[in-house]
C-alpha cells in the first residue's frame, strides 16, 4: 500500500511543480549565499588590508568586523525568506498533493 501512495505522489502534476519551485528557490538562495561568503573569504584572503581599516576616522570598529556582521545578518535574512517561501508556497502545494492522493 505504501508503494502505491509513493507512486501516486511521484506522478502527481503538483508534485512536479513543487519540485521545480523548490529547486529554483533553493538554487537562487545557494547562489546568493555562495556570492556573499566567497566574496567575504576572497576579500579576506587577498585584500586583508581592506578589512583592517576602521569604518571611519576615529572609529574603533573595522571594516572586517562590520562586514562579518553583515554576512551573519544576510544568513538570518535568507533563512527567514526561505521559511516564508516554505510556509506560503511549498506547504500548501504539499497539502494539496496529500489531499489528492489520500
Amino acid at each position: 500500500m505504501q508503494d502505491t501512495i509513493v507512486e501516486k505522489v511521484l506522478k502527481h502534476p503538483k508534485y512536479a511543480e513543487l519540485v521545480r519551485r523548490r529547486t529554483r528557490v533553493s538554487m537562487i538562495f545557494f547562489a546568493v549565499a555562495l556570492a556573499i561568503y566567497s566574496g567575504f573569504i576572497l576579500t579576506l584572503a587577498y585584500l586583508p588590508e581592506v578589512f583592517a581599516q576602521p569604518l571611519g576616522p576615529g572609529w574603533t570598529m573595522s571594516v572586517g568586523v562590520f562586514t562579518g556582521i553583515l554576512v551573519v545578518f544576510s544568513a538570518v535574512i535568507m533563512i527567514a525568506l526561505y521559511t516564508y517561501f516554505s510556509n506560503k508556497i511549498f506547504d500548501p502545494l504539499l497539502s494539496a498533493i496529500m489531499r489528492d492522493v489520500e
